[in-house]
């Protein structure tokens, strides 16, 4: 099976425009500073999903997602509110992530 194309440098452009950097990126993920969320890379090209760390206030989500998926559209991304992520260290010093709907 072959990996889609994946726009990590608009997507860059896109999370520093709205003040953000974007810490890690791995395989489907996005990592951005400080956790309060990451985005993933959907099977289309142009699509990611939003999910926020568990601990990120509810208000602080709505501001971001309210900001990051209208300028996501006008670029050409789109960028769907899925859910909410935790992150934990597993036994072997890797790291584990759990999405929640």
């Amino acid at each position: 099976m072959e990996t889609p194309l994946r726009p990590l440098g608009i997507v860059m452009e896109l999370v520093a425009g709205l003040g953000h950097e974007i810490t890690y990126a791995y395989d489907d993920l996005v990592f951005v500073d400080h956790n309060d969320f990451l985005l993933q890379f959907t099977t289309e090209s142009s699509a990611l999903d939003l999910f926020f760390n568990t601990e990120c206030p509810g208000e602080e989500a709505d501001a971001i997602a309210e900001n990051i998926i209208p300028e996501a559209s006008r670029i050409g991304l789109t960028v769907n509110r899925k859910g909410t992520y935790t992150m934990t260290e597993a036994p072997d010093n890797s790291l584990q992530i759990a999405f929640y709907p």
